[in-house]
């Protein structure tokens, strides 16, 4: 369930910052989403050319990329478990992103399949501060592995090799 974390002030209306959390991460996230929705698009485009494709939610397409084979369960579990991390900032107002929300992502991401080289979402919070510098790069290497695996189905799927 989503709902609003706090109160709607005056200071919120007339803030430029109305969305509740730090704007580069907020930008991260949904760069990441829309990357990552493209590439489900180019999917799709694969078999399926007619305009009526870019109308289905997020998740009508990974049920559509699952049913005819093209994407695993598990990956259709992982891209939606990013949309709906990414929904939060989208619907929950004053929503905040800790470190502890981007490590538990990357731990179920990495549990459905998706490959971090070094398991970033089992480090500690410690850990992600040295190595990653914070949320901030937790979720920067989040972006890229999750567009690098979608890449790769894409690829395999006979579509363009953006990996290389």
């Amino acid at each position: 369930m989503r709902k609003p974390s706090r109160a709607v002030e005056l200071d919120d209306i007339i803030s430029s910052q109305i969305i509740g959390d730090d704007p580069v991460i907020v930008a991260l996230v949904l760069k990441t989403h829309l990357a990552l929705e493209a590439l489900l698009i180019e999917m799709i485009r694969l078999s399926r050319t007619d305009d009526k494709i870019y109308e289905l939610s997020f998740p009508a397409k990974t049920n559509w990329l699952a049913d005819k084979g093209v994407i695993t369960s598990n990956d259709k579990a992982a891209f939606n478990r990013f949309n709906d991390f990414r929904n939060d900032i989208a619907h929950i107002f004053g929503h905040v992103i800790s470190l502890a929300d981007a490590l538990k992502l990357a731990h179920e991401l990495e549990a459905e399949g998706v490959d971090f080289s070094d398991s970033a979402g089992h480090y500690s919070e410690q850990q992600a501060e040295e190595y990653y510098g914070g949320t901030e790069g937790i979720l920067a290497e989040i972006g890229w592995c999750i567009l690098f695996h979608a890449g790769y189905i894409l690829s395999e799927a006979g579509g363009r090799d953006i990996n290389c």
